[in-house]
């Protein structure tokens, strides 16, 4: 009975220290963003965004785009590197670019109803 005892304490014991080391290990880009994308050519305009990283994932949390509501799909690496896919109604934009722990840049482009657009994206810690 002792012995069983003793094992159930040093398991949670191990538990509690693997859970503190994850959470101690989270990815340094987790967290909410502001993204703002520049047309630099085309005719779409300067468009804000919130964003949201979750392991490193990247989903769109508010925005929208010629009245279409905005959804993000990307990804971060370890390195920071990114690549991003985003749509809004029949709009299609894909980027590529860095991330640090405070800030993101890049380049995209995308094709719509309207044509092409490319630009630059930046992100910062909301």
């Amino acid at each position: 009975m002792i012995g069983t005892a003793l094992r159930a304490v040093a398991l949670t014991a191990a538990f509690t220290l693997v859970s503190f080391a994850a959470l101690a290990k989270a990815p340094p880009y987790d967290g909410s963003w502001r993204m703002q994308l520049v047309t630099t050519s085309g005719h779409c305009g300067v468009i804000n965004m919130g964003m949201a990283v979750t392991g490193g994932h990247i989903s769109a949390t508010r925005g929208k785009f010629v009245m279409h509501k905005i959804f993000l799909n990307g990804i971060i690496a370890g390195s920071g590197a990114t690549k991003i896919n985003g749509v809004a109604g029949p709009r299609q934009a894909k980027g590529v670019g860095r991330f640090t722990r405070s800030k993101g840049v890049g380049k995209w482009n995308g094709t719509g109803p309207s044509g092409v657009c490319s630009g630059v994206w930046t992100a910062i810690r909301a």
